[in-house]
């Protein structure tokens, strides 16, 4: 975790970042799917985001979130856990393609540290940052002044992915 905290701090103060061309902040709504033992539950979460285009192909993108709300799987024996994506971080190389005026599609490929934590009655909690590659790809679409209306699908771990909608709004 440590590690890429570092990369993101670097990555938000470093001057060729901030020079670039169309830096951006954003805040999303995410919906996640983790299966475990082939059922599958949704917990939720807000991503914040930030990143700039370095050219009209090609941009850097940091990502956090937080638990927003978790769901409740039932194992064997009725025994209930409440799991929940407490947080994760991510940064990823973000190739895109605008596909008109004002509709750019892109994809993802990047890494994340993700803490997802299993919870019950009278039983340990499970949790623990685990370190993975992840992808995805998704479309945004301007609406004015450089604000974007965007969605996209993640793959942030083998057992978790989550669907985001969001806003995205130039710095300058």
């Amino acid at each position: 975790m440590k590690r890429l905290t570092v990369a993101l701090l670097a990555a938000a103060i470093s001057t060729p970042i901030l020079a670039a061309e169309k830096p951006y902040v954003g805040i999303d709504y995410q919906l996640g799917t983790f299966t475990q033992r082939n059922t599958d539950v949704n917990p939720d979460t807000i991503r914040l985001r930030a990143g700039t285009e370095i050219n009209k192909s090609l941009a850097v993108e940091a990502q956090a979130a937080f638990g927003t709300g978790g769901d409740t799987y039932v194992a064997t024996g009725n025994v209930k856990y409440d799991i929940k994506v407490d947080s994760f971080y991510s940064i990823f190389l973000k190739p895109q393609l605008q596909i008109s005026k004002s509709i750019t599609a892109y994809g993802l490929l990047g890494g994340t540290y993700i803490d997802v934590s299993a919870s019950s009655a009278g039983k340990a909690d499970d949790t623990g940052f685990t370190h993975t590659f992840s992808y995805g790809a998704g479309a945004d679409f301007a609406i004015k002044n450089g604000i974007r209306l965007g969605a996209d699908f993640i793959q942030y771990m083998d057992d978790y992915n989550a669907i985001s909608v969001g806003i995205r709004i130039p710095i300058q």
